[in-house]
């Protein structure tokens, strides 16, 4: 499971800053809102804040990746927000986050899910990957950085 099979250029969202936490998880519910008909956004916003009430996704390295489960969707859906500036998100280095990255997945798949975290979290492991991530100043940029074989960046 690659995280490029579930990406696109639309679902990647560019500013400057948010507010807070909260702030930028309702611009990913809304973006995510926006691709998927059966989506809407306020019960996006809902279940990705239920799910931060159980632990921050907030990974460190200015990486988050909130993540929910969702009755109405059979296709897992992805939207990124990238940031100038950082917030606080509770992150396990307690440092400030300026990538998100966020996962809607169906309620029944389980192993899709954890897969697919688990090699998300892998692959934004690697630093190089991270400082181009940051130095991305658009949806197609930051597109052909992710897409990329993460196996020729060095780690």
């Amino acid at each position: 499971m690659q995280i490029k099979d579930f990406i696109s250029e639309e679902g990647m969202v560019f500013t400057p800053s948010v507010s807070s936490k909260k702030a930028a998880l309702e611009l990913l519910s809304e973006s995510l809102a926006h691709q998927e008909d059966s989506l809407s956004k306020s019960k996006v916003f809902d279940a990705l804040l239920a799910r931060e009430k159980l632990g921050s996704t907030g990974l460190g390295d200015g990486i988050a990746i909130p993540h929910c489960r969702m009755q109405e969707i059979e296709t897992i859906n992805v939207s990124i927000l990238k940031l100038e500036e950082g917030i606080e998100y509770e992150a396990s280095d307690e440092k400030p986050v300026f990538f998100l990255f966020c996962l809607v997945v169906p309620e029944d798949a389980n192993d899709s899910h954890l897969q697919l975290l688990a090699n998300l979290a892998e692959v934004l492991d690697n630093k190089q990957l991270r400082n181009s991530i940051q130095k991305s100043h658009n949806a197609k940029e930051l597109y052909q950085i992710l897409i990329q074989d993460p196996k020729h960046l060095a780690a």
